[in-house]
């Protein structure tokens, strides 16, 4: 009997659902809200070695994308956050949501994202110079975007550009054995701006499932924008790269 020994990129490595980078971002249809929390929740939820930028002022945006070959439809949620990493400032997401396993998994596994499975629906629903938004989990609504359209908008005005950067940590099953974290800088490239308008914006932060938005709800919405974009998410870098002993953390929390 014959046996293929070529390996796939993921498991199941006899036949991965999908293979390595790039995932070029189709398009991006994209409802984004800016609003102001707590400064002590955006510190608490920065995951370290990353530092949060000054001010207290989070993102919040509501997707419908096309990504292939990882996935060519998706609906997607997710808070963003700007940082500093070692002086560079970059764009992270302690929360995300996607519609499906192959793009959560792509996200989580390749780059470490924090990707969870949300539901497909609603879409983002535009009626007039008015656009829709809402975020559930196994049918209950976790947050809701609204905006009225006023103006042509630019992409300078976004609180995201092309440089991301996640703390991806990779668990050990064994306690005898170190984990891994590491910080993985990416780099969009050909990024294209299809449509862009700004705006009056609303935010509705509700069921919260496991996450922490609950903590982070909007006092004021200060800024909206709806686009449509495309770009190529590639390979990234790992600047850096530690071991990090999962029983000795959690045995220092329970003597502290």
């Amino acid at each position: 009997m014959s046996r293929n020994n070529r390996e796939g990129f993921v498991a199941p490595l006899s036949s991965s659902p999908f293979g390595p980078p790039p995932y070029p971002m189709v398009n991006c249809k994209m409802l984004m809200v800016e609003f102001e929390t707590d400064r002590n929740e955006i510190e608490r939820l920065t995951p370290k070695p990353l530092e949060p930028v000054q001010g207290n002022k989070l993102y919040a945006f509501i997707a419908d994308n096309s990504q292939p070959p990882a996935s060519m439809q998706f609906h997607e949620a997710a808070i963003l956050q700007q940082v500093i990493y070692e002086g560079r400032q970059a764009v992270t997401v302690p929360y995300i949501w996607t519609s499906n396993d192959t793009a959560m998994l792509a996200g989580r596994e390749v780059y470490g994202m924090a990707k969870l499975i949300c539901d497909p629906d609603p879409p983002v629903r535009i009626e007039a110079n008015e656009v829709f938004g809402e975020a559930r989990r196994f049918g209950q609504t976790m947050y809701k975007l609204n905006m009225v359209i006023e103006r042509a908008a630019e992409v300078h005005e976004l609180p995201f550009g092309t440089s991301w950067v996640f703390a991806r940590k990779i668990p050990s099953p064994d306690p005898e054995r170190p984990g891994l974290k590491q910080v993985v800088w990416i780099e969009l490239t050909d990024f294209v701006k299809k449509e862009l308008w700004g705006g009056r914006g609303w935010a509705g932060f509700q069921y919260p499932s496991s996450s922490g938005i609950d903590r982070i709800k909007p006092v004021t919405v200060t800024n909206a924008w709806y686009g449509q974009f495309s770009w190529v998410l590639g390979w990234g870098k790992i600047l850096k790269e530690e071991e990090v002993w999962e029983t000795k953390e959690f045995e220092a929390v329970v003597a502290g």
